[in-house]
């Protein structure tokens, strides 16, 4: 038994990791792709080898019937695509942000509950192995009593800042709109009720005058626990690692290398120094080793993968959704106090765009 897959979207999300991922799903099968431009959505279809392609999307959720509808366009669409779908017949996957305003969450989270129908985010980072493991670190007390974290993401500048007509830009509050999301499922992920939060931007590169900000640190907490937040827009650089500090110890988790260091040094002494040193270079030798052998051997799925897997088996055991509609509500609620947070203290970075 498979289920039915389609998407709608055909642009740079949908071809580098959607696409492949739902080919790669053993339990499902892609059966159309659509895109208001039948052109990008043939050509698509034709690259990927999906069998139809549709500029109409009624039409294909009439004729194709599909189980689950991934969706891939820009976030202003995602309400009525999402409802459409989900009354159409089809459980939904959507990429981040869930919906542009809290009001257009409420209505995909009830629409989801009307029609009986599952709702996943695609809060991808969720699903690194290496975010998968400092959890379970962390709930089995590994480093004592959790006392908070730290996360930081550097996105290469030619991704979307030196972009001048992305559509990230005219996100609120610029770029953070687009990747501000990963932050904030992350810090939900160890700490719950988001209550307040602190933001200060910084315009990097004064050449880029489509771009708001390429530099953002953002405090959230729910005033007993805080995650402290840095993303840079301005290198040519990629990075993402989240520190989690505890009562008894520190866990250094790197997503990309899916390395997790345990680091502990109660004293500086220079004996407790060394030998902290000695333990936290062994264990970064291991997991990049480790990681590395895996990604060769093809042992290491993609984050939208293990999504597209574990949101497959929900919708065939008629289970929950492993991210479900509430979780990327509550996101959008905390990145709209980012973003009115900017305005207040900045002023309507797009007023001259």
């Amino acid at each position: 038994m498979s289920v039915k897959v389609a998407i709608c979207g055909s642009g740079a999300i949908a071809q580098s990791k959607h696409i492949p991922s739902w080919q790669r799903e053993k339990n499902s099968q892609l059966v159309a792709l659509c895109d208001i431009n039948q052109d990008a959505a043939e050509a698509a279809a034709k690259k990927f080898g999906i069998p139809k392609a549709y500029s109409d999307f009624g039409e294909l959720l009439a004729i194709e019937k599909p189980d689950i509808v991934d969706i891939c366009t820009p976030p202003k669409t995602h309400v009525f695509v999402s409802k459409q779908a989900m009354e159409g017949g089809a459980n939904v996957m959507i990429e981040k942000p869930m919906a542009m305003t809290l009001e257009e969450c409420s209505e995909i989270v009830e629409t989801s509950k009307r029609c009986g129908k599952e709702v996943a985010l695609s809060h991808t980072d969720l699903f690194y192995d290496a975010v998968q493991r400092g959890r379970k670190l962390v709930s089995q007390g590994a480093i004592g009593e959790f006392t908070g974290m730290r996360i930081f993401v550097m996105t290469h500048r030619d991704y979307i800042t030196s972009v001048p007509d992305h559509w990230c830009h005219k996100l609120p509050g610029g770029v953070i709109g687009e990747t501000g999301p990963h932050i904030v499922y992350l810090t939900m992920a160890f700490i719950d009720n988001i209550q307040k939060v602190d933001v200060t931007a910084h315009k990097l590169i004064d050449s880029y005058t489509w771009s708001p900000f390429e530099d953002y640190r953002i405090i959230l907490s729910n005033g007993r626990l805080t995650s402290s937040c840095v993303l840079t827009y301005g290198s040519n650089q990629w990075g993402i690692t989240i520190d989690l500090f505890g009562s008894e110890g520190m866990l250094k988790l790197d997503l990309e290398t899916q390395t997790v260091i345990k680091y502990t040094r109660p004293s500086l002494k220079a004996k407790t120094a060394g030998i902290s040193a000695v333990s936290e270079g062994c264990q970064l030798l291991w997991g990049a080793l480790s990681s590395g052998l895996r990604y060769s051997l093809g042992k290491i799925p993609s984050t939208t993968d293990l999504l597209a897997r574990e949101f497959v088996d929900c919708v065939m055991k008629g289970e929950k959704s492993p991210v479900p509609a509430e979780d990327g509500m509550e996101c959008v609620r905390i990145l709209k106090v980012i973003s009115d947070q900017v305005y207040d203290k900045y002023g309507d970075p797009l007023s001259d765009k």
